[in-house]
């Protein structure tokens, strides 16, 4: 078992440093009230110590402790279903799973090994159950009263200053964060002596904002508040075991929509299921087993032990008679208790807002099209294709074609064969009959229209459209199992075919016949290809689309062309397996992979290049998924480049620009850190700074230059870290330790302030001459490669 305390020694290095190193840089100054000092293990810095303490509750849906956190991500196994946890909002698929069935008996398993965070932030490597057990009897109970305070929140950032024995100023240290400011207040025991910048700002768990002013009020506002609120330490997820809905929303709740009612025994087990309709008018009619309805009356109250639904006046099922508690609510659920005298009977209420859909929801009025490819007025309509295909209902029902209202309403005279009906008129109208399962129908217009399809293409037309680009065969007899072959027409007899492993050099040609332009295809040997050798008329023709009729059979063969002009040069692909240019998009050109629903903005590149690079504030970090090609694993050779743009000057922000997440022996990270200096390292014991970082008087990281950082790793864990096409520094067999397990995500951008562009992750590694090439290289705009 391993601790990582990594991020702290950073920080506490950092504090430290700030403490005695600048002794030189005194400010004569005395503060005016040296109680104002925060002395270590005073009443008020154990108050602020368990303020921001690490509430492990968040989780609790997983591992039932409150002082353990699980760092994600994490694979559980929910009732048989494997599920990765990725983000706090992931704890709802569990719960979905868990609150599926009342009466069920349900399990998780965690997938080890894990890391969990302490309630002083560190990291511990777990390897099995018996040693998460082992950290889980350390915490209090469910609902326990404990020492974390989740009541009041500090507003950050907050700063101190520091000072000398003498009580002269020497430093001030800014604090961004729970964890920073836990460790600050454990390093007072070394004899650091600091005061609050008053005034702060406190936030409580209404949301209220507070000001404090010194000392006093800090330590009244935090004592105050301690026990001020639901510290959700039970658990589920989100405190939804307490249902605290207002008596307004849960009787709207039940007018909203019919309600199936499951009622459970005091064992569990299921006794009834019913449809229960609550009417504004006191009444509720009862649908279920047997076969019956009744009508009884219902009444809500909100009492001293919470919101109370009485049913009355049923017989048949009187199991649903008297007094129900609202115990719990979620989602479209409510749960309510009804003590018997054997136990605790439960009901379950699922709304289910679908139960009074009718067919007719599903349709309307509307106008199809058919082509017309001899330009003679008709045109064969596939009306159940073209009018029911797409048609999504939930109830069922009856449809029938007719060409009048009168028949369409009187259910007689069909169209017996409506997948190939053939119009009268252009434009027709006919009608389409829905009747549903108790009888009743509607009758919905239908407008036909013939459009004029037929070629009005030359054949000199046609060869110049063939030549441009590359074509592809999307439909052949309606479905597209030949698209994957390319054909390039290179001249106006020669056409080379490619795809499925192949190269087919084939002949064609063109002429002009009475009905139209004729392609001709020769020689076509491959697989399933072969099909277009032949003679084919055009009878649509575009300009990106031709649609042709054979003229020895009755096949059907539609080509589109692709003129897609990729004009990225392709310099240094070799082995590249992650390339995000961010050129107005996030998206891995390799994988083509793209990042969903960012909220991420694209600004210029190094060579201004509008919309080109993409922009983080410290909150938006994007991820893409790790593949088997793209996937880094203990022994490979790999190098990342990357161009960064600094937006943060704060000294002591850990920011991310590339990283594999993982835990003490699985994973790596790319970005800066103290002073902003770049680095690269495991999550073990290596770390690469780049030394020369600050004492370059050209190096600028306050907004204003693009700089470029590669590291690569070799076969034997040589690290070599380069900066602008310079080696930095490096560490010959170094003990990099990034597991063998590959994750599931790249993180890009984590805690981040600034501009990326032009990452690229490559599986071997680069040459110092290639990373001068990278370095040379012109900004990347580009959007295929």
């Amino acid at each position: 078992m391993k601790l990582n305390l990594k991020p702290f020694y950073f920080l506490i290095v950092l504090l430290l440093g700030l403490t005695f190193s600048c002794q030189d840089e005194v400010v004569e100054e005395t503060p005016t009230n040296e109680e104002e000092t925060l002395v270590a293990d005073s009443n008020l810095a154990v108050l602020m110590r368990n303020t921001v303490t690490l509430d492990g509750s968040i989780d609790n849906i997983i591992d039932h402790a409150n002082c353990i956190l699980i760092d994600l991500p994490v694979t559980v196994v929910v009732n048989g279903i494997t599920l990765t946890i990725e983000s706090v909002e992931d704890y709802d698929a569990i719960e979905e799973i868990i609150d599926e069935f009342t009466n069920d008996q349900d399990e998780i398993e965690i997938q080890f090994p894990i890391v969990i965070i302490l309630s002083d932030y560190t990291e511990v490597t777990i390897e099995s159950q018996e040693e998460l057990e082992a950290y889980i009897e350390d915490c209090f109970g469910e609902n326990e009263p404990d020492d974390d305070i989740e009541c009041i929140d500090f507003q950050y950032p907050i700063t101190f200053s520091i000072y000398n024995s003498n009580f002269q100023v020497i430093d001030t240290v800014e604090i961004h964060s729970d964890q920073e400011l836990y460790v600050f207040i454990e390093e007072l025991e070394g004899g650091i002596l600091a005061s609050i910048n008053f005034p702060i700002n406190m936030v409580l768990a209404s949301g209220e904002v507070i000001e404090v002013n010194n000392n006093t009020e800090l330590e009244i506002a935090i004592a105050e508040a301690e026990d001020d609120c639901d510290e959700d330490d039970d658990n589920d997820h989100n405190d939804d075991d307490e249902c605290n809905l207002s008596l307004d929303f849960v009787e709207l709740w039940l007018y909203e929509c019919p309600i199936v009612a499951h009622t459970y025994d005091e064992n569990g087990d299921l006794l009834d299921e019913n449809l229960l309709e609550f009417g504004q008018n006191g009444e509720v009619v009862v649908n279920g087993t047997p076969a019956v309805t009744e009508t009884g009356t219902w009444t809500l109250e909100d009492t001293d032990n919470g919101i109370i639904l009485n049913i009355s006046g049923l017989n048949t099922f009187n199991l649903i008679d008297g007094d129900w508690a609202l115990t719990s609510c979620e989602n479209n659920h409510l749960e309510f208790s009804q003590e018997t005298g054997s136990g605790i009977r439960t009901m379950v209420f699922e709304m289910d807002c679908n139960v009074n859909e009718t067919p007719f929801d599903c349709f309307g009025n509307t106008t199809v099209t058919a082509c017309d490819f001899d330009n003679d007025g008709f045109a064969t309509f596939e009306l159940e294709t073209l009018v029911l295909g797409n048609v999504i209902c939930n109830v069922d029902y009856t449809p029938s074609f007719h060409i009048s209202q009168t028949n369409a309403e009187a259910n007689v005279n069909p169209i017996a064969q409506p997948n190939a009906f053939v119009n009268t008129t252009n434009p027709q109208t006919i009608y389409l009959r829905i009747e549903a399962l108790n009888g009743n129908f509607e009758v919905f217009t239908i407008e036909l229209i013939v459009e004029d399809c037929s070629s009005s293409c030359s054949e000199e037309d046609v060869d110049a459209f063939l030549q441009e680009c590359i074509w592809n065969v999307v439909n052949f007899n309606g479905d597209d199992h030949l698209i994957s072959y390319d054909f390039d027409f290179i001249s106006t007899s020669e056409v080379v075919i490619t795809g499925n492993g192949l190269t087919i050099v084939s002949g064609w040609s063109t002429s002009q016949s009475a009905n139209g332009t004729i392609v001709e295809f020769s020689n076509v040997a491959g697989p399933d290809i072969q099909a277009i050798t032949g003679s084919w008329l055009v009878v649509e023709c575009r300009e990106d689309r031709l649609q042709f009729e054979a003229l020895n059979n009755t096949d059907i063969m539609v080509m589109e062309r692709d003129c897609s002009d990729c004009t990225n040069p392709g310099v240094l692909t070799n082995d590249l397996v992650v390339y995000m240019p961010f050129a107005g998009e996030a998206k891995d050109l390799i994988s083509g992979e793209s990042v969903p629903n960012i909220t991420n903005g694209f600004v210029e590149d190094r060579a201004g290049n509008v919309t080109c690079a993409i922009g983080f504030t410290g909150n938006d970090n994007i991820s893409i998924p790790v593949t088997s090609d793209n996937q880094i694993v203990q022994g490979d050779s790999f190098s990342i480049s990357v161009w960064f743009k600094m937006q943060n000057t704060e000294a002591g922000d850990l920011e991310i620009f590339f990283r594999k997440p993982g835990n003490a022996t699985v994973g790596f990270n790319l970005g800066v850190y103290d002073l902003n200096t770049p680095l690269f390292g495991d999550n073990l014991s290596t770390t690469l700074w780049d030394n020369d970082w600050n004492q370059e008087v050209d190096v600028v990281w306050d907004n204003t230059d693009w700089h470029h950082l590669v590291v690569t790793v070799d076969s034997n864990n040589t690290v070599r870290l380069y900066r602008d096409g310079e080696l930095r520094n490096v560490v010959e067999n170094s003990d990099l330790s990034i597991g063998s397990d590959p994750t599931t995500q790249y993180l890009i951008g984590e805690g981040f302030q600034g501009h990326l562009d032009d990452l690229r992750v490559y599986k071997r590694t680069l040459s110092t001459n290639e990373v001068g090439d990278l370095y040379d290289l012109e900004a990347d705009c580009h959007t295929c490669l």
